[in-house]
């Protein structure tokens, strides 16, 4: 599971850094099955906070498979917000499903960075569109 982000990570500060790798964390998390290459994946999004607290907490999320709480997002603008749902879309459908509990992260995740619920919807969508790509 290799995924090219179209979230530029370079551009985000490092709480916002903090929180696109715990999103990512908890959407590989979200469908309870987890194998190997999610798991190197997960270790290389970590890979990229600076803070070793954060990064260890996440670690230990991963090891005991148990999502991690978001909490809000700082200061993303509508644009990167976009970019970061439609890189967990992306990592939610890499498996070629798209199961129940993902598809509610993606609702909580767009809720949390302001998106409406219409547009929320269209974005679910678009997960089952890239299925079918």
């Amino acid at each position: 599971m290799d995924i090219d982000f179209k979230t530029k990570i370079s551009e985000l500060n490092d709480r916002q850094r903090d929180w696109f790798a715990t999103a990512m964390v908890a959407m590989v998390l979200a469908d309870g099955d987890i194998d190997r290459a999610e798991v190197d994946f997960l270790l290389k999004v970590t890979s990229m906070i600076k803070d070793e607290s954060t990064k260890d907490r996440l670690k230990k999320f991963i090891q005991f498979k148990t999502i991690p709480p978001l909490g809000q997002p700082v200061g993303l603008d509508r644009k990167v917000a976009m970019t970061i749902i439609i890189d967990l879309i992306r990592v939610a459908v890499a498996d070629k499903d798209f199961a129940n509990a993902e598809k509610d992260m993606i609702r909580e995740v767009g809720k949390s960075l302001k998106f409406a619920p219409d547009e929320i919807d269209k974005l679910v969508m678009y997960g089952f569109e890239l299925m079918a790509s």
